[in-house]
C-alpha cells in the first residue's frame, strides 16, 4: 500500500462537516446533528464508487455496499457511532451493520476506523480476522501480509490460515503488527513500526462521531456513549 496519500488534515471538508466543526467552538468537538444520509459522508475526494456508482456528499452507505477508491480517492464516512477512512486504491465491503453487530471486509488497500465501545464489530482482511472491542485501528493489505495497528483499545487478532494462531492486543498508543503470510517460529505475528497513519487522522475520525482520540485527549473516547 502506498504511503504517499495526502493527509486528511487540511483537506476540503463537506459544508455540513465544516458547520459541525465550527459549532464545536475552539475545541473542535463535533456537535451531533439529526441523522440523515447526508450526515454519513464527511470527506470525499477523487474517484470513489459505491456499488459501481460515483459517490457524492449525500450518498447513503448501507449494509451490503461495496466501496472502491481510485488512485486519487479518499473517503471518510460514518456508520452509526463508528467512523471509517478509506484510502486510495482500496476496496471494502460492509457485509453487515447494525447497533449490535458489524462486519467489514477489507478486500485490498487501507482502512482506518474508530468504533464505539459496547458493540460487536469484526474486520476481515486478506489473512487476518479482527474482533473489535471498542477501539481505533488502522490496517493495510501488503504483499507480505496485513499491517494492523491497534491505535487504542483491545483487538483479538486471528490468522485466517490458522485460527489457533492468534494474539489479543491491548494498546493505549499504537501497537502495530504485521500478520505475515507465512509462519515463523510457530506464529505469523510480527512486531512492526508505527507508520502510514497519524494521531491527527485518527482524532478526526473520532470527531466525526462526537468523540476525541484518547491518545490526544485523555478520556476523549468516553465523550459520547
Amino acid at each position: 500500500m502506498a504511503s504517499d496519500d495526502a493527509p486528511y488534515l487540511g483537506t476540503r471538508l463537506t459544508r455540513r462537516h465544516f458547520l459541525r466543526v465550527a459549532a464545536g467552538g475552539a475545541s473542535g468537538l463535533l456537535i451531533p446533528l439529526t441523522s440523515s444520509a447526508a450526515d454519513q459522508v464527511h470527506d470525499l475526494r477523487g474517484r470513489v464508487l459505491i456499488n459501481n456508482r460515483p459517490a457524492t456528499t449525500k450518498s447513503e452507505i448501507l449494509p451490503g455496499d461495496r466501496i472502491v477508491t481510485g488512485s486519487d480517492g479518499h473517503f471518510v464516512f460514518v456508520m452509526g457511532q463508528d467512523a471509517m477512512m478509506v484510502r486510495s486504491r482500496s476496496e471494502i465491503v460492509i457485509e453487515k451493520y447494525d447497533d449490535d453487530t458489524g462486519f467489514l471486509r477489507l478486500v485490498t488497500g487501507a482502512l482506518g476506523a474508530v468504533f464505539r465501545t459496547g458493540r460487536q464489530r469484526r474486520i476481515v482482511a486478506q489473512n487476518v480476522t479482527a474482533g473489535i472491542r471498542g477501539t481505533g485501528v488502522y490496517l493495510e493489505t501488503r504483499g507480505d501480509g496485513t499491517y494492523f495497528c491497534t491505535c487504542w483499545g483491545t483487538v483479538d487478532l486471528a490468522s485466517s490460515e490458522d485460527p489457533k494462531d492468534r494474539e489479543v492486543v491491548t494498546s493505549t498508543r499504537h501497537s502495530p503488527r504485521l500478520v505475515a503470510n507465512r509462519a515463523e517460529g510457530g506464529t505469523r505475528f510480527r512486531s512492526a513500526p508505527f507508520e502510514t497513519h497519524t494521531d491527527e487522522e485518527m482524532d478526526i475520525l473520532q470527531k466525526c462521531v462526537g468523540r476525541r482520540s484518547p491518545i490526544l485527549v485523555p478520556g476523549g473516547d468516553d465523550l459520547k456513549k
